[in-house]
Order: C-alpha cells, then structure tokens, then sequence
C-alpha cells in the first residue's frame, strides 16, 4: 500500500506552483475548448456565452434550453478529463437553469504490497457536478454554482461541497462586457487521510471583453488568483547567484511581473458568421515553462471553432511546458432544440 500513499500525496499536491497541499486541483482545467484556447481561464464574454457558464455562474443567462456541450481531453499519460454542459429547460424570461460534470480519470493502476506481489488493479478518479441559475434584471446577471466534488484513489477518498459566485455588467449598445468571479469556496468533508488540513482550490477572477465596432476581432482580458498577490513560482535551486562571501542572493522578481502572472490575454479573430479563430497568452504558465529547458511555445493556446446549423465543433490546443508537448481538447455543442 505504500504505492497508493505516494501516489495519493501526489495527487493532491499536483500541478500546484502556489505551495502547500491541495484538493481537487482538476477544477481549475478548462471547462470547454473555447475557455483552453483563450488561456485556460475565463470570467467574462460577449453573447453568446453561454458555454463558459462553468466559470462564471452569471454567465448561463444566455444558455438557451436544451444546448448541450460535450468536451474531452487527453490529460498526462492514460488521464482523460471530460466535461458535460446543458441548458435545463427550465422556462423563464429572467432566469436560467444549467447543469454540469466534469469528471477525471487517471486509468487503471497495478496493486502490490510491500514484497512486490501483485494484488490486483485499482483506478483513480476525480469528479464534480454542479447546478448553475443565473438572473438578469437589466444590463446585469448574476449566478450562483452549487457543486459536489469528490476524488478516489483505491479505498482512498475525499469530498466537499463548493460554491461559485458571479456577476457580469453588459453595456446595453456595445458589446463589452465585464465579470467578476468567487470560485470553489466550501468545505472539505472529507479527506484522503484523517486530517481535514488541507487548501480549496479558491479563485477570484475577473475579465473584460470587448468588440470594436468595426473590427472583426474580440478581445479579452481575464486576471485569476486575485486574492493573492505573489503566486510567483521562484525556485531556490534555479538561477542562483552568490555573493563574495558565498551566500545565495535570492532572485528579484519585479513588481510588473508579478503583476503579469495574474494576466491572460486573448483574441478570438471572426473570419465569418461560422468560423473563428481564438488565440491566447498566459503569461505565469509562460514563466514557468520556461524555468528548465526555454520557454518555447508555453503558456500559448490556439484554438478554431465552426459552426454548421444545430452544431458547433471548437478544437483547442495549449501548452503548459515545452517537455509535455501541450495538450488538447475537443468540444461539441448542439442545440437539441434545433434538432
């Protein structure tokens, strides 16, 4: 069992620059492919919106009735991450109605104990579903996610209960748009282990979209991790310098800087009524990809979307470090209604 220990200890510390140990880090990965190829994080848009309603609650007002979205993604190694977005046909001229899952599965791993005999196979898994309503008096929504999130490892477990909270401002001629949101606060009900002594994945995100009147472009500007200011990964054993008496100097890092790790900046270019193209930098995965082997492509997401009556096909790609290679995700939306 001393495999399913490290491998739990893994887990919940992974993909985490910020220090400490974390649960349920898979909520901060993309919810659609149109949220990976503008930068992995979105808090505000310009109708239609509706598919981003997994990061910003207040956002589902646009979701029309029976739209249902369908994401995959194939995540490290034999991990695949899948997410499931409709619109509840709930009828109100005010409100709105959604319902969400995103589920994780990281495969099937071999069991043994201590002397290397096998006991079998166990999986992994992480998942989170959600309900969202969303309201809209004027040029103002706001929403509100109540979701349960667990993960498994082998017998291992652990729970919570979690909330998002949102709003977003819409000028009422042009299309600009402006969010704010309060992610993942809750409570652990239960962990890996007998301590409870361990940090939600809360985010405050906020974002502005604009369109120029004249220009086939959409701009967006989206900031995370809000409530602290230094998520600056700065680590000790790269980029030493020394002093003559052969201390360490610690690396400065600029107030500009640390500033832009809060940033993601991105454009979706409108060549047609059907077919955009989306492009994205994240300037804190920029940094970070780059601390090893050069920045290359890290911390820039593509993506296109096409749209062919009921149905929309958005394909993204991002990379977070050069050594992985990026990852992938491919979403479908279709309006059942049309159908």
């Amino acid at each position: 069992m001393s495999f399913v220990a490290g491998l739990i200890n893994g887990h919940k510390a992974f993909a985490q620059s910020f220090g400490g140990q974390r649960v349920f880090p898979f909520l901060s990965l993309p919810t659609h492919a149109r949220v990976a190829a503008l930068g992995g994080q979105v808090a505000s848009a310009t109708r239609p919106d509706g598919v981003y309603f997994q990061n910003n609650p207040a956002l589902a007002d646009s979701l029309p009735d029976n739209q249902l979205s369908l994401s995959f993604m194939p995540y490290l190694a034999a991990a695949k991450y899948y997410t499931i977005q409709y619109g509840l046909p709930v009828k109100s001229n005010k409100s709105t109605w959604a319902a969400g899952l995103q589920y994780l599965s990281y495969g099937q791993f071999d069991l043994s104990d201590p002397q290397g005999n096998s006991l079998g196979t166990f999986t992994a898994n992480d998942y989170a579903l959600s309900l969202t309503h969303a309201r809209t008096e004027g040029n103002f929504s706001i929403g509100a996610t109540v979701k349960a999130v667990g993960s498994s490892i082998e017998t291992y477990s652990a729970f919570g209960l979690m909330a998002d909270l949102g709003g977003v401002w819409r000028h009422p001629k042009r299309e600009l748009t402006v969010g704010l949101a309060a992610k993942n606060a809750g409570v652990l009900l239960r962990n890996f282990g007998p301590s409870r002594d361990a940090e939600l994945p809360f985010d405050l995100q906020a974002g502005v979209t604009f369109k120029p009147t004249h220009a086939p472009v959409r701009l967006t500007l989206t900031g995370y991790q809000l409530h602290r200011f230094d998520i600056v990964y700065n680590d000790p054993a790269l980029n030493v310098t020394y002093d003559l008496n052969g201390n360490v100097i610690p690396r400065q890092v600029s107030v500009a800087n640390r500033l832009a790790h809060h940033l993601i900046v991105g454009a979706e270019l409108l060549f047609s009524r059907n077919v955009n193209l989306l492009v994205a930098y994240n300037h804190r995965q920029r940094q970070e990809g780059r601390l090893l082997n050069g920045a290359g492509l890290a911390g820039l997401s593509f993506g296109a979307s096409v749209q062919a009556r009921a149905f929309q096909l958005t394909y993204a790609h991002f990379v977070y470090t050069p050594t992985a290679g990026g990852s992938s995700q491919l979403s479908v939306r279709i309006d059942m209604s049309r159908l």
